[in-house]
């Protein structure tokens, strides 16, 4: 079984920026899944390595031949599109099939060194009445900071414009 968008890989006129991409996080989350769920793996990798395969036959487009189209289900035969979302989702599926050969993630049995602290912070509480008002002068230093920078926002826009 080969990764497909559903929502829109069937007529690719429907298809979003961000649909181009979800193939990328939904093989990298199953691809860290075999990771932090073990048992998973045996029923995961043959997906991905069938995407993967699927995939890389699909960056075959472009005026250079080496463009990724989304439609992995048509083999060689570039679907025609192209973007940083479908590159990604071949770089992502094909990348995926070295899992087995990272660690898996640190656990307070396996080397984490994360030590909590519940009483974090709890001698930092300041007196709210040890705060005084702002002054004159306060307000004035604040005005001209205020003004500073909206001048230099403005002439920095106006400059980028002309």
């Amino acid at each position: 079984m080969i990764g497909f968008e559903v929502s829109c890989e069937a007529a690719l006129i429907h298809c979003t920026i961000d649909m181009f991409s979800e193939k990328a996080f939904l093989t990298r989350w199953l691809a860290a899944t075999t990771k932090s769920a073990p048992y998973t793996y045996n029923t995961i990798m043959p997906y991905l390595q069938a995407s993967a395969k699927a995939a890389a036959l699909q960056c075959s487009g472009g005026t250079n031949g080496r463009m990724c189209g989304l439609s992995w289900s048509k083999g060689a035969d570039w679907d025609g599109t192209s973007g940083v979302g479908q590159q990604m989702a071949a770089l992502e599926v094909i990348q995926s099939n070295l899992i087995g050969q990272s660690r898996a993630p640190y656990t307070n049995t396996t080397g984490g060194t994360s030590i909590g602290n519940p009483n974090a912070g709890a001698s930092s509480i300041q007196n709210p009445a040890a705060i005084t008002p702002a002054t004159s002068g306060d307000r004035a230093g604040a005005g001209i900071l205020t003004t500073i920078v909206l001048v230099g926002l403005v002439g920095g826009l106006l400059w980028m414009s002309v």
